[in-house]
């Protein structure tokens, strides 16, 4: 009698006759497709087709335009000068050339000089930067010599009086406000109250044109009298001064409580 093990062997054996080489659920390649292409294999059948879900997403990818390669990328920042942080175009130094001009000297910006003060003047040797916000008209001195007041300022709305003699006066006459200027050991004069200073120059070798202020405008606002408002603005920050914007505001709250 055949023991249970050898009964377990032949069943084992047997199934080889039994089961086809091939999975019934797996296509087969009868002789007649021998023209056909040779159908893919599992591993590629099984990879997933990421084309749909590329196109889903599509429309939710940012926009990034292509970068044109034949233009150069314009800086918005490119008229900045560093040491005074006034923007400024037609540009007549270039960065380095105004480092070298500054290399060997105190710059001091406009709007600290006063704190800057030791007794009467600023120590050693120093520079500022300024816009030319005014041109004062010509006025003869004791001396029978000519000169011109000016107001300078770095479009925050408050100014200072540059007084201009000598071929300082003579070769910048014609100069046009917005034009930003450079200013070399200046002399610096206390104003009665001592709470003012102003600036005065002798030489050409004290002034340096650097070129026209981006930012210089003129508030667009009118006076009580009706006249125009002449206070020289940042355009950066609006087209009205800090006194009519506060005015406006003062009128749009009246409205708002009248409704």
């Amino acid at each position: 009698m055949m023991t249970s093990h050898e009964e377990d062997l032949d069943l084992l054996l047997s199934l080889d006759e039994r089961v086809a080489e091939t999975p019934p659920s797996s296509p087969t390649i009868s002789d007649d497709d021998d023209d056909e292409l040779e159908l893919p294999n599992q591993r590629e059948r099984d990879k997933p087709d990421m084309s749909v879900f590329k196109s889903a997403l599509q429309d939710c990818l940012p926009y990034d335009p292509p970068k044109p390669t034949n233009k150069p990328v314009i800086n918005v920042d490119s008229h900045l000068e560093k040491f005074s942080g006034l923007r400024i175009r037609n540009q007549l130094l270039t960065p380095v050339e105004l480092k070298e001009h500054f290399s060997d000297i105190r710059f001091v910006r406009l709007s600290v000089i006063k704190n800057s003060l030791v007794g009467d003047t600023v120590s050693g040797s120093w520079a500022t930067v300024g816009v030319l916000t005014e041109k004062g008209t010509q006025k003869t001195s004791s001396t029978g010599k000519s000169y011109c007041i000016w107001k300078i300022g770095c479009l925050d709305e408050t100014t200072v009086s540059l007084f201009l003699f000598g071929d300082a006066y003579q070769m910048n006459m014609q100069e046009q406000a917005g034009t930003v200027f450079a200013l070399f050991n200046s002399t610096v004069r206390k104003d009665n109250a001592g709470n003012g200073f102003s600036l005065s120059i002798y030489s050409t070798r004290q002034i340096m044109k650097m070129g026209t202020s981006v930012d210089y405008g003129v508030c667009k606002g009118k006076r009580t009298d009706g006249m125009a408002c002449t206070l020289v603005i940042n355009k950066r920050h609006g087209t009205y001064c800090k006194y009519h914007k506060s005015k406006a505001s003062e009128k749009y709250s009246s409205m708002r409580t009248e409704l």
